[in-house]
């Protein structure tokens, strides 16, 4: 199972995929994109825990992505 963990003003939202399930896997993918374009960052972590790195495309594969709204500053 992988995980898009969408960090936002709620907390974090959370969708979950199935690799072998093509329509969840588009899903997924169609949210990861849309979140990109609105400049969130996101971070592939290893299914082994280990550290993750910035990623710009969608992995069905990856564990976990974690998706970092754009910082503003004042």
């Amino acid at each position: 199972m992988g995980q898009l963990s969408i960090l936002n003003d709620k907390g974090d939202t959370k969708v979950i995929w199935d690799p072998s399930n093509e329509d969840e896997v588009m899903a997924a993918s169609d949210q990861f994109d849309a979140l990109v374009e609105k400049g969130f960052i996101a971070f592939a972590v290893k299914k082994n825990g280990q550290q993750g790195t910035q990623t710009k495309v969608f992995d069905p594969e990856a564990g976990k992505i974690i998706m970092v709204p754009p910082i503003q500053g004042g």
